[in-house]
């Protein structure tokens, strides 16, 4: 039952990850679509948002390869160990899309615009 356990986790997890990364894409998308890229602003919004998916993408694309390598090292362990793309690698890709894609966020993205009115309503 402990085994089945962690697999449902897992499996949560994938769905998880999965699911933000398309969330990632669809704001990415609409933001491509109300900028008009005319602004420094607006070119660096893009670029952060841009460099997210691409992080997020390669962060949940190594963590399904180091899921299916320690999937695949309970059931043969003798090919995983000495192959080129092994769960130490998987996991060191992981955290290196995961720093850039949290880089990306905080770091590239401006917080706010230059030049934002204060007020929204016409008083």
């Amino acid at each position: 039952m402990e085994n089945f356990a962690g697999y449902i986790f897992v499996a949560l997890t994938i769905f998880g990850f999965g699911y933000a990364l398309v969330w990632q894409i669809r704001d990415t998308l609409e933001i491509k679509r109300t900028t008009r890229g005319e602004t420094r602003f607006d070119k660096r919004k893009l670029a952060g948002h841009y460099l997210m998916v691409i992080s997020f993408a390669g962060f949940f694309v190594s963590y399904l390869l180091n899921v299916a390598l320690g999937t695949l090292s309970h059931i043969r362990p003798d090919t995983v160990q000495h192959a080129l793309v092994n769960s130490n690698n998987t996991a060191f890709a992981c955290f290196l899309f995961l720093a850039a894609f949290l880089v990306s966020k905080f770091m590239v993205v401006p917080k706010e615009e230059e030049g934002q009115r204060l007020l929204k309503l016409k008083v």
